[in-house]
């Protein structure tokens, strides 16, 4: 092989490793990471919220974000997009585990996810948006 070759392939190789590095955080984003497994305490039903389907609205840097809240017995039940207009792969991971840690806690007052931060303050404003109609019904 060529000194030229070799330097080509040096490069290349180069190339590919800082661009791996510098993805890492996205990456953990889509594929999971082992946060998700830790211990989350459980929240206490809200008695201001009062039960029903509300649909929370919230504007980022992205576009809009619709997520359909649903509220019984003061907790949330469920939590599901409507309408968004980002990255369907990245959303959608950082809905399940914002989601999960809402569901748990009874709480809006969750960590946004590493890399998706714009994605993260999305889905907390939309749900607190959803929150506020259920305080006010």
């Amino acid at each position: 092989m060529t000194k030229t070759k070799k330097i080509v392939l040096g490069v290349v190789a180069g190339g590919i490793t800082i661009g791996l590095i510098a993805a890492m955080p996205l990456i953990k984003v889509v594929m999971g990471d082992s946060a998700s497994t830790a211990v989350i305490p459980r929240g206490a039903p809200n008695p201001a919220w009062k039960d029903g389907i509300y649909t929370g609205h919230a504007v980022n840097q992205r576009g809009e974000v619709d997520l359909e809240v649903m509220i019984e017995n003061g907790k949330f039940h469920h939590i599901k997009a409507l309408n968004h207009n980002d990255t369907a792969l990245i959303f959608d991971k950082v809905l399940r585990k914002l989601t999960r840690v809402m569901l748990i806690k009874n709480s809006t007052e969750v960590d946004g996810v590493s890399s998706a931060t714009v994605s993260s303050k999305g889905i907390v404003d939309a749900v607190n948006n959803a929150v506020e109609q259920a305080t006010n019904k």
